[in-house]
């Protein structure tokens, strides 16, 4: 679930505008390196922003193979503590009653989630929102999550920055792939033909 706030940013120095520049490229070019495959990418669905008051709702994810084809997907909705909000069902699809049928406690989602990326590099949409919540995740169950992560939003962003917006349905729209629909194994798949895209863009020559 790729939420999208307003980024402020510190009036900075020749020196700090120089490492900020620095930092994006080795964040680049570590990110066409990973595109070489194989890779995975994935997403999360939560019940809200906020780390301290919501919880994973969904995960899903795409092992991508060094010829760009999807290998094998998984995804699996969580029992959550608290009940599943009436908007997030509006935006998700998600209902308490599916929860109550087919999910899982957070744990056992995501020992299988570390069990599908193993140490692969994962992509997110807008990958700091969703490591925030694997980082209470990890904290919540003791299972650690070290892999790298790389994010798409980021690449999009450098692929076309012509674009008024790199939210994942106008991207999906601008490379001719499925939208997304707030659900996360069809945003995931979504985000693999984006990543590629993107990665096809900006590789050097």
């Amino acid at each position: 679930m790729a939420f999208y706030c307003r980024r402020t940013r510190p009036a900075a120095g020749a020196t700090g505008l120089a490492g900020g520049a620095a930092k994006s490229s080795a964040a680049l070019s570590a990110a066409l390196a990973a595109l070489r495959g194989p890779f995975v990418v994935a997403d999360l669905e939560t019940t809200g922003l906020s780390t301290a008051s919501c919880e994973i709702l969904e995960f899903a994810a795409v092992r991508v193979g060094p010829e760009g084809a999807a290998q094998r997907e998984y995804a699996q909705v969580v029992r959550t503590r608290a009940a599943v909000p009436p908007f997030i069902t509006r935006l998700t699809g998600i209902t308490q009653a599916e929860v109550d049928r087919q999910g899982v406690p957070v744990a056992q989602a995501f020992a299988a989630f570390l069990d599908f990326v193993e140490d692969l590099p994962v992509f997110f949409h807008n990958a700091s929102f969703d490591r925030r919540f694997l980082a209470a995740a990890a904290s919540q169950t003791g299972l650690p999550f070290a892999n790298a992560t790389h994010c798409t939003l980021a690449l999009a962003r450098r692929a076309w920055p012509e674009l008024p917006s790199h939210k994942l349905d106008i991207l999906a729209r601008h490379v001719g792939a499925s939208e997304p629909t707030h659900r996360a194994l069809a945003d995931v798949r979504t985000t693999v033909a984006v990543a590629l895209a993107a990665g096809s863009r900006l590789a050097p020559a």
